[in-house]
C-alpha cells in the first residue's frame, strides 16, 4: 500500500489508519490495514462497516501487546467496538 493509496481508502480503512497511526506508527498502522483486510477476504477500498467485528477481533491481540490493556481499549472503543474492555486480560 502506497503513501497514494491513503486518499483511495474506504472510510473505515481510513477510520482504522487514523486511530492506529499515532500510536503505531504509519508502516505499522498500515500492515494491521492489511491484516484486517485479509481476514476480512476485502482490500482497503472495500473494508466497510459490516467487517468492523474482524477489525477487532484482528486488532485486539496485537495492540494489546504493542500498546497494553487500557490503550487498547480506548482505541477499540473509539473504533466503536462494543465492550472494547471484554475478554482483555
Amino acid at each position: 500500500m502506497g503513501s497514494d493509496e491513503l486518499e483511495d481508502v474506504s472510510p473505515v480503512s481510513g477510520r482504522v489508519l487514523t486511530a492506529l497511526t499515532p500510536l503505531l506508527g504509519r508502516h505499522t498502522a498500515r500492515r494491521a490495514l492489511v491484516m484486517v483486510c485479509k481476514r476480512a477476504q476485502k482490500d482497503v477500498h472495500t473494508l466497510a462497516p459490516e467487517d468492523l467485528p474482524i477489525a477487532y477481533r484482528t486488532l485486539r491481540p496485537m495492540l494489546r501487546t504493542l500498546i497494553g490493556k487500557e490503550v487498547t481499549v480506548r482505541v477499540l472503543s473509539d473504533l466503536g467496538a462494543p465492550n472494547a474492555g471484554d475478554s482483555i486480560a
